[in-house]
């Protein structure tokens, strides 16, 4: 992970490079970029410290428009009514010996579908950091999601 700040009156134009660093937001008067591997930032630049950059994360236009679309995927998958009903079979069926079988089926179903969710929001997380190293992705594409079981 390569992130360097610069000030806003001093931020440098990239329009010229064959390889652009992805802006992850403005904060304190400082442009946030992440730089790909190998790329060189340009001159004028400060490194920036973890709980700097957590700050930075939490106030990015892009890190939220990634997590709205993993919100948007899981939605498709698991509306919040199914995401509770699959909670509440889970804390009320896992664990006891004697389920029958309708209820051994509804157990399996919500484990699958808080499985399915978790997936979406562990790629929510590599997509994320994938900006902060530098390289960026067409997150509003589903390959870019495709590590993600259906969700039919």
């Amino acid at each position: 992970m390569k992130v360097k700040s610069y000030l806003i009156s001093k931020a440098p134009s990239f329009a010229e490079s064959e390889v652009a660093p992805i802006h992850l937001g403005d904060l304190d008067d400082r442009h946030y970029y992440a730089f790909a591997k190998g790329v060189k930032p340009a001159k004028g630049s400060k490194n920036v410290e973890d709980g700097e950059l957590e700050d930075v994360i939490k106030s990015s236009l892009l890190i939220q428009q990634i997590k709205e679309e993993a919100g948007r995927r899981i939605n498709a998958v698991a509306p919040a009514w199914k995401q509770q009903n699959a909670l509440a079979d889970l804390y009320l069926l896992d664990g006891r010996d004697d389920l029958s079988d309708d209820e051994k089926q509804d157990l399996i179903e919500a484990q699958d579908l808080l499985a399915r969710v978790k997936e979406i929001r562990k790629r929510s997380d590599e997509i994320e950091n994938s900006f902060i190293d530098g390289v960026a992705l067409d997150y509003l594409n589903d390959k870019a999601w495709e590590d993600v079981k259906d969700a039919e």
